[in-house]
């Protein structure tokens, strides 16, 4: 059984959690994990690992177990715009005692059915301009699609930008969420929501229990970047693997890969504003950051004009 907590009272129960820091995988390539449900007739399934940032409502369809039929609503999807896999979303009801509408969606939700609780957010300091991707969709009786990010300080929204979808879009699509910003300061942390059905609301458990839509509405997303000011781009999935250590670091920080690395490394601030460029044509490379303010940092690798891989590390 999956790494969740359990709790068996009057109604089944859940507590998601992870300590992800930032983005990751945003193709959908590696944050995948089978997982075999111990339930008789139940179905096996593939969902995000518990360590990834993202949560979908799939373990609902475990903990349902015999008293009721919670249907998976996320799936690891082979019509992919890069690469092998994107996620699919497809809205359904679920059957509980009553009917309950289950919008397909994944986003950076914790759900605590013990204290009737929706927490929204994963920690962030960052400042994108953009969420950008690709999509495709297609609605059912009317039914809309919602890509949602917001950034907030102290419970309080810094920042914001939404995408409605209403019609359906057959081909791979590209999409681009402007955040317009409210406040200089900087976020401590980062809400994301794509969702099938676009009448949701997760601020608490009683509004998630009334979220609208049409069953089978269906959202395919891909290949997910923020956009900065400066017009970089922070991949949240990397084509290679880079590690950063230590991290967090305070003065000589080691960039190791386990192939040579022949381009550049670009290092940009929380703001977007590149801070150093150094040419690269080996496995690694020593950087001494002790002049940098403590902080935040952005870390690319650029190979002709592209940006291979991303990582952040904090100076102290």
């Amino acid at each position: 059984m999956r790494k969740i907590t359990l709790l068996l009272a009057l109604t089944t129960c859940i507590s998601l959690s992870t300590n992800a820091q930032t983005f990751s995988d945003g193709s959908f390539e590696n944050c995948w994990e089978f997982f075999k449900n111990p339930t008789a007739g139940k179905q096996d399934y593939w969902d995000f690992k518990d360590s990834y940032f993202l949560f979908t409502l799939n373990q609902l369809h475990e903990l349902s177990g015999d008293q009721g039929d919670a249907p998976l609503t996320a799936f690891r999807d082979e019509d992919a715009i890069d690469g092998n896999y994107s996620l699919k979303l497809v809205s359904k009801t679920m059957t509980f005692g009553e009917d309950l509408f289950l919008p397909g969606a994944a986003g950076t939700l914790s759900i605590d059915f013990i204290d009737l609780n929706c927490i929204l957010g994963q920690p962030f300091t960052h400042r994108p301009t953009y969420l950008k991707g690709w999509y495709k969709y297609s609605a059912v009786k009317g039914d809309s699609a919602a890509i949602e990010v917001f950034l907030k300080k102290n419970g309080n929204k810094v920042g914001e930008g939404k995408m409605l979808i209403y019609n359906d879009v057959n081909a791979w699509s590209e999409f681009s969420v402007p955040i317009t910003y409210t406040s200089n300061d900087t976020p401590d942390s980062l809400v994301v929501i794509f969702a099938a059905s676009a009448g949701y609301d997760f601020s608490s458990i009683e509004t998630l229990m009334e979220c609208k839509g049409q069953d089978n509405s269906t959202l395919y997303i891909d290949d997910v970047v923020f956009d900065y000011e400066q017009g970089i781009q922070e991949r949240l999935m990397s084509e290679m693997k880079i590690d950063l250590l230590p991290n967090p670091v305070h003065s000589h920080l080691s960039i190791q890969a386990k192939e040579p690395l022949k381009g550049n490394i670009v290092i940009y601030d929380y703001m977007g504003r590149e801070i150093n460029r150094y040419k690269i044509n080996d496995k690694s490379l020593i950087i001494n950051i002790s002049d940098y303010a403590a902080g935040s940092y952005l870390l690319n690798y650029i190979k002709n004009g592209g940006v291979i891989s991303s990582k952040r590390f904090i100076k102290k």
